[in-house]
């Protein structure tokens, strides 16, 4: 009877602090975060298995940024190459307002490629290699990067490393900020760079960015996110963290449906062919995680042969309307 209570025990410990690859890097298309602050001490410095982050201070900041995901403009692609996807956070009271991070997504392995919001521009000529997903707890990657750079007035190259890992999991717990309570089993993917800025008149200034990613368990949505970037030398020191608006995972997502476009066929294998009455601007494909995995302008048929074996939604945009169909990738 003790051993079988002994077993039985350590599988509620187990099942407790349950962990779970991190499938994307990325988050849903159309999430919406809130810029928070908190009265609290957010303390992210432990890493490990089966751990609890209580951020139950948070407040807004008055800032909702909402993530979409585009295809690169011919202008991007000339000064960012190699370039596939357009991670564009906007503030949504002030659309002007915008952070862009680009990136190239080859089967599964995501590189970062160029940043620019409104005061920094990183222009990575060697691509920073975040890592091949889906990543599990203990996975991490080193790479080298450089390239050229931009920061207010300052302008220069940098070389560094990137520092990739799946440093930790366990429960995230986070008072509402509008739109319910969080509580949940996460995963963290944890991101730092070592950046050596060539500055005029300065020489050398090291810069440092550690970033903090949790990724919800159950559905893989990315629920929390933090920010920090140091420049010691030009007094620069920034931290912003953003928790998930759950709302919108619903209420921003195309609803139409409609039979002025088709799917030809609907279990593919190669390629993928839409038949539609008016000519199409944008094809988002993503899974049901609502993870973008391709996207393609001004064309009628996409290749989808690296794709996994699965059910797709395509969100085909066109003049008029949005509409929504599903495949299977065979």
């Amino acid at each position: 009877m003790k051993t079988k209570l002994l077993i039985a025990f350590f599988l509620i410990s187990i099942y407790g602090f349950s962990q779970a690859p991190i499938n994307n890097f990325n988050s849903a298309n159309g999430l919406r975060f809130a810029v928070v602050t908190s009265s609290g001490a957010v303390n992210q410095s432990a890493s490990g298995a089966g751990l609890t982050w209580n951020f139950n201070d948070l407040a807004t900041a008055g800032t909702v940024n909402e993530d979409t995901y585009v295809t690169p403009t011919t202008s991007e692609l000339s000064f960012y190459p190699g370039t596939t996807s357009v991670l564009t956070i906007t503030d949504v009271s002030n659309a002007a307002n915008t952070n862009k991070i680009f990136q190239k997504i080859e089967t599964g392995a995501v590189s970062l490629t160029g940043v620019e919001r409104d005061d920094l521009v990183l222009n990575y000529t060697d691509n920073a290699l975040v890592g091949t997903f889906p990543m599990s707890y203990n996975a991490s990657n080193s790479d080298f990067v450089s390239g050229s750079f931009t920061y207010t007035t300052f302008s220069g190259a940098f070389t560094g490393t990137l520092q990739v890992s799946v440093d930790a999991y366990g429960t995230l717990n986070m008072n509402d900020i509008g739109e319910g309570a969080y509580s949940g089993s996460v995963t963290r993917l944890k991101i730092e760079q070592n950046l050596t800025l060539v500055v005029p008149f300065f020489g050398s200034v090291p810069a440092t960015q550690t970033s903090y990613y949790y990724y919800d368990n159950n559905d893989d949505n990315l629920v929390f996110r933090t920010n920090n970037f140091v420049v010691n030398l030009l007094s620069v020191n920034e931290t912003i963290m953003e928790a998930y608006l759950p709302l919108s995972l619903s209420t921003h997502k195309p609803s139409i449906v409609s039979d002025q476009v088709r799917i030809i066929p609907s279990i593919v294998t190669d390629v993928l062919q839409v038949k539609s009455q008016e000519a199409i601007q944008v094809i988002t494909v993503t899974d049901l995680n609502g993870r973008v995995v391709l996207i393609s302008e001004n064309s009628e048929t996409l290749s989808v042969n690296h794709l996994e074996t699965g059910v797709y939604v395509a969100s085909i945009k066109t003049r008029s309307a949005e509409h929504v169909q599903k495949f299977i990738k065979k």
